[in-house]
């Protein structure tokens, strides 16, 4: 059997590979329009400051595929799919390639939101990151133009990131965000406000709440506008708003698409033999566009496409762990029903706030399972929250290994519980009294309790 995939990022390496483990003889194929093989997207911010080169971005070369007898073809753009004739066009090639099974992997584009001038000035000083091309012509217009003031509209994941980076080029940088907290899909408000304080304090400016209206300039950019009139100067303008699904080959091929390439639970697209993974899907109205719904998705991919369908998607739990902008970072979940209009009975929300030493931890439960979490700033909970997520927990377990302890005075019997509190009691100072007077020795932990 003849599997093609289009596509080499990580949804498209990743069911290679899967399909590989599961059948030593299929033959594999994995199409690319990039120059490179698989190479992690998340440091391509990196490149532009040179801190990686572009060597240390691949993370399969070449021979791992030749290892895995998976053939890759590099800068090979695939141009249209013929999903009756069981075959794709290559450009520039007059023959077409033939397949008994075909893999959409194609990912998704930067998403350019309606900013007036801001397609027109593309190149221009005006940029989008998604691939290497992007990142090496980025750093060749700082270095080739002068370049003294940085916008980044998006406080994103890859938007702040990028920051950092364009910030250790000694640009006057600013990172500007439509809504009103930075990585508003991870955080919540108080969690965003942490996040500000410790991105400011790297010199970087932060305007929140700011619709971008306008690119200045004429030939070249020289600001932008914000919809409440208020104006910024820059010398370059980095996008960063989001991704859309890559749907123009599955349009092309009639295969159904909204805003992704519409797939069943098994991956399955409405064209016989044909798949679809990655950024590209939606799946029951939804799209992901995140590394851990690649990886799960590449799983069924495999199984489907040999014919096994011993597994079904069931969407993926957003889950996000990484160190951003040097700071340790993990969230899981619904980190705020209020968010996700799922406030109702049966939630609890454990939190603390620690502004001394810049830590946040907030689980939100639902009948005793964790449905989410934002821990920042905090390592040693993040492997006791990947293994429980969905699960039912034990308090005192959950509390143990997240630090939230109560702790009772003992003059007034007044409770002091951590996961209420901004401070956690041992952060307290030592002259601390409770409202009774009682002094911070008289009081005694109660739950989980001390052993």
């Amino acid at each position: 059997m003849k599997v093609v995939i289009i596509g080499n990022g990580v949804a498209g390496t990743f069911s290679a590979q899967n399909i590989r483990n599961r059948d030593k003889d299929a033959e594999i194929v994995l199409y690319s329009g990039e120059n490179y093989p698989y190479y992690t997207r998340i440091k391509l911010p990196e490149l532009i400051s040179e801190k990686v080169s572009i060597e240390d971005l691949i993370v399969y070369d070449k021979e791992w595929h030749e290892k895995k007898s998976i053939q890759l073809e590099l800068n090979a753009i695939v141009e249209k799919i013929l999903p009756k004739k069981k075959q794709i066009l290559i450009e520039g090639q007059k023959e077409p390639i033939n397949y008994d099974r075909l893999v959409i992997a194609i990912g998704s584009w930067p998403n350019i939101p309606p900013i007036r001038n801001a397609k027109e000035l593309l190149g221009k000083g005006v940029f989008t990151l998604r691939n290497v091309e992007d990142a090496l012509e980025i750093r060749d217009f700082i270095e080739t133009e002068g370049v003294q003031k940085a916008i980044i509209i998006g406080g994103g994941l890859l938007g702040l990131e990028l920051a950092k980076q364009i910030k250790n080029y000694n640009l006057d940088t600013t990172v500007v965000e439509f809504f009103p907290r930075l990585l508003p899909k991870q955080l919540d408000v108080d969690c965003g406000g942490l996040l500000r304080e410790e991105i400011e304090e790297m010199g970087i400016h932060v305007v929140l709440d700011a619709a971008t209206q306008e690119i200045v300039g004429n030939d070249h950019v020289e600001g932008i506008k914000l919809k409440d009139e208020r104006e910024f100067e820059a010398d370059i303008v980095l996008i960063q708003a989001g991704i859309r699904p890559i749907i123009d080959l599955a349009e092309k091929a009639h295969i159904e698409t909204n805003r992704g390439i519409i797939v069943n639970e098994f991956l399955e697209t409405s064209a016989e033999n044909v798949y679809a993974v990655g950024d590209c899907i939606e799946y029951k109205g939804q799209t992901w566009g995140i590394i851990p719904a690649c990886i799960e998705q590449s799983k069924i991919i495999a199984a489907s496409v040999l014919g096994e369908r011993d597994q079904e998607y069931n969407g993926t739990v957003p889950k996000n762990t990484l160190k951003i902008m040097g700071i340790d970072l993990t969230s899981v979940g619904i980190f705020d029903p209020e968010d996700k209009e799922a406030v109702g009975s049966g939630w609890q929300i454990l939190k603390s706030i620690d502004k001394k030493s810049n830590c946040y931890k907030k689980i939100v439960l639902k009948d005793n399972k964790i449905k989410g979490a934002i821990l920042f700033g905090e390592k040693k909970a993040m492997s006791f929250l990947n293994r429980n997520i969905e699960m039912e927990v034990d308090e005192e377990e959950l509390r143990k290994e997240l630090g939230f302890y109560k702790y009772k005075c003992g003059k007034c019997e007044h409770i002091y519980d951590d996961a209420k509190r901004e401070v956690s009691f041992q952060s307290l100072p030592d002259d601390w009294h409770c409202k009774c007077g009682g002094p911070k020795q008289d009081f005694t932990r109660v739950f989980p309790e001390e052993t």
